[in-house]
């Protein structure tokens, strides 16, 4: 989406095109995974998943002048994020996701 956004629509059909999500070889990310690609190497490592955050939903597609120029933006922002992070929805557009990995049982008390 990003790259999309950008104009890079040549580097976004790649990352669709591409088994590790890469937009081409300038990508500095290695291998991107889905949450449920992710929950599964939690769950293989031996623990439950606790939960899953969406890490900068918004914050890498709002042009930087907005934030920097209109007045309460940037908290407005940053509310808006916290808001949606555990919201499934928004995982699949963010640009990194968080999976918080719990021992079994210790939700059972």
């Amino acid at each position: 989406l990003a790259r999309a956004l950008a104009g890079h629509f040549k580097e976004a059909r790649q990352a669709l095109d591409d088994p590790n999500g890469r937009w081409g070889a300038a990508d500095p990310v290695p291998h991107r995974f889905t949450a449920e690609q992710l929950a599964g190497f939690v769950e293989g490592a031996g623990l439950d998943v606790g939960a899953v955050h969406g890490v900068r939903v918004f914050a890498d597609l709002v042009p930087g002048v907005l934030v920097d120029t209109e007045p309460g933006a940037l908290d407005a922002l940053l509310k808006l994020e916290a808001a949606v992070a555990e919201l499934p929805a928004f995982h699949s557009v963010a640009t990194q996701l968080h999976v918080l990995g719990e021992t079994r049982g210790a939700g059972e008390a």
